[in-house]
């Protein structure tokens, strides 16, 4: 009983007046509701968890979609001019200041009067020359002739002749801006951890007991997100018709006159989308060997089946004799036939098969194509029935970068 008791008189009279027999069928009909109920549950979070994917697989390649810029050396010229003048600054506090008692540096017109200066000194110096070799020739008890030269012996003074500190003016040069090193440059080196997008086609083959092998045939696209040097995210969508061909085995005791199940053959069409990670086992130049593991999510719709009955009769003619019938023939005859079945046409199958493949991949300039042995395992239903079943193939897979590859370039001091 129900713990809220009727708040109304309607209420009350709707619980008086039930008088609504049980069908035969309500219960039946209840079943298929809350098989519909919960189908729509699943049908709801397989939506979520694609919505999800799509997400993360958004966040990933806008993370990696943004370039690293290379490093660059930004100088400054206002730091270095001010180093500059530092350094000049430190270099004439360090020069030995000046004396009072020396004189200053010469202008311009003190320059001047100095090489006249030296000029008529080195004249007298020429005419004291020939004076002397002049002497040198003559008597020695001789006296001198007067020369120009002895007012200059006279007013000669020896203080002249005291050493004094040098200073000339200093010419200083200096840089106007410091020399960098070069970076060294390298070849080009393209980065492998690029976002990838391409087509893939498969080729498998659904395996149960007693089947009879049928290859299916599929096409979809890939994207392929690196998060790292050997890791790599594998999704995408793909879609494929499947088939399933069951031969019931034979029964020794086979009733006659009744039809007997041969065989089942199932068609359905799976939209699947994988989330895998892919690892680089081995690297050899542009050859590689990878393993890939993950699940996806699939969902099968549209499954139709055709049941195979044979039916076998033995037709036997007798003839009246005065002894009784006697066996004149006997016929067997064989009957096939064939029902369809459509009612889980529209019926959405949610499922997550397991994925194991190992491949090898061959990088062709900026293209990779690779080929992938693979297995799967459904996780769950896979078919409207409920089908138990393994698929084994094979898929081929051309990728291509999604932007134009941007060299690397490295920049070292």
């Amino acid at each position: 009983m129900s713990d809220q008791q009727p708040v109304d008189k309607r209420m009350l009279g709707r619980l008086r007046d039930h008088t609504e027999p049980y069908l035969p069928d309500a219960w039946e009909s209840f079943e298929l509701f809350r098989a519909a109920q919960s189908r729509k549950k699943r049908i709801a979070l397989y939506w979520l968890g694609a919505a999800a994917l799509l997400v993360f697989i958004a966040i990933a390649l806008l993370i990696t979609s943004i370039p690293d810029a290379p490093a660059r050396l930004h100088v400054a010229e206002k730091p270095v001019r001010a180093v500059q003048q530092d350094k000049l600054r430190a270099t004439r506090s360090e020069e030995p200041a000046a004396s009072p008692d020396l004189p200053s540096a010469p202008s311009a017109s003190g320059i001047q009067a100095s090489r006249h200066t030296k000029a008529l000194s080195r004249r007298k110096s020429l005419e004291l020359n020939r004076v002397r070799s002049e002497n040198t020739m003559r008597d020695p008890a001789a006296p001198l002739p007067a020369t120009s030269n002895d007012g200059i012996r006279d007013t000669f003074a020896p203080e002249f002749l005291i050493p004094r500190a040098f200073n000339s003016p200093v010419a200083r040069f200096v840089k106007r801006d410091i020399p960098l090193p070069q970076p060294r440059i390298h070849p080009p080196q393209y980065r492998d951890q690029a976002v990838r997008w391409g087509v893939s086609v498969l080729q498998q083959s659904n395996r149960a007991a007693h089947i009879v092998p049928e290859s299916n045939y599929g096409v979809g696209g890939a994207l392929l997100v690196p998060l790292s040097r050997r890791i790599a995210l594998v999704t995408g969508i793909s879609g494929s018709r499947q088939s399933l061909n069951i031969e019931q085995p034979a029964r020794l005791s086979a009733a006659e006159g009744l039809p007997n199940l041969q065989r089942v053959r199932y068609h359905w069409v799976n939209l699947e989308v994988p989330v895998q990670i892919q690892y680089k086992l081995r690297t050899f130049k542009d050859i590689s060997f990878t393993a890939n593991a993950g699940v996806a999510l699939q969902t099968s719709m549209g499954q139709t089946a055709d049941y195979h009955y044979k039916t076998t009769r033995t037709i036997a003619t007798f003839a009246e004799t005065a002894g009784g019938p006697v066996l004149v023939s006997s016929q067997t005859v064989e009957e096939l036939t064939s029902v369809s079945e459509r009612d889980k046409k529209r019926i959405w199958t949610v499922g997550s098969p397991l994925y194991f493949g190992i491949g090898i991949s061959y990088k062709w300039q900026h293209t990779v194509v690779e080929l992938e042995p693979f297995v799967k395992y459904p996780f769950g239903a896979s078919t409207a029935d409920r089908l138990q079943l393994t698929t084994m193939g094979i898929q081929l897979r051309l990728t291509g970068p999604l932007k134009k590859p941007i060299p690397a370039t490295r920049n070292s001091l």
